[in-house]
């Protein structure tokens, strides 16, 4: 075997691995999707944020919102990895983004007035949605964010595995 086919095979490892992890979360967790590479971060953005601030999953194909907070106020949810810049489209009440780390922990960025994020926002033509920087959330946070809504009460007691290096 070479060296390319060996990077081949070890990739389609990995690949059958993030696959067969997929499947167990649509197990775990039927409501959210896990479906593609992407949707993975947005859905356990979601998951988490559902469960740790008490809110209620939004029905399918709702139009710019994920939940609903226990006031009925409209929630959008976003997670973020390493970007830089949030996008979003639509309008909600609430904007609630979550940063997750390679290690799965999470912190809250932003969980305030949607209006407020879209009013500091960049419109991107480009990709038809409304994008802020990071940095800028976390201003945001500071002067217009609401006392966390994270109770961790709601969520379930879960063993984390280490990741093996």
């Amino acid at each position: 075997m070479t060296s390319i086919d060996n990077r081949i095979q070890a990739i389609q490892h990995v690949l059958a691995s993030i696959f067969a992890s997929q499947r167990t979360l649509k197990v775990l967790a039927p409501e959210f999707k896990w479906a593609g590479l992407g949707n993975l971060l947005g859905d356990f953005g979601e998951l988490v944020a559902i469960d740790a601030y008490n809110l209620t999953k939004a029905p399918a194909g709702s139009n710019g919102f994920d939940a609903i907070h226990d006031d009925g106020r409209k929630v959008q949810i976003k997670t973020n990895y390493a970007a830089s810049q949030v996008g979003f489209r639509g309008t909600a009440d609430i904007l609630l983004v979550l940063n997750v780390t390679e290690d799965g922990n999470w912190s809250e960025l932003y969980f305030g007035p949607f209006a407020i994020v879209l009013a500091a926002s960049r419109r991107s033509e480009r990709d038809n949605k409304n994008m802020i920087a990071v940095s800028k959330l976390r201003e945001l946070q500071k002067v217009h964010g609401f006392a966390s809504g994270y109770n961790p009460a709601h969520l379930p007691d879960l063993e984390v595995m280490p990741v093996s290096s």
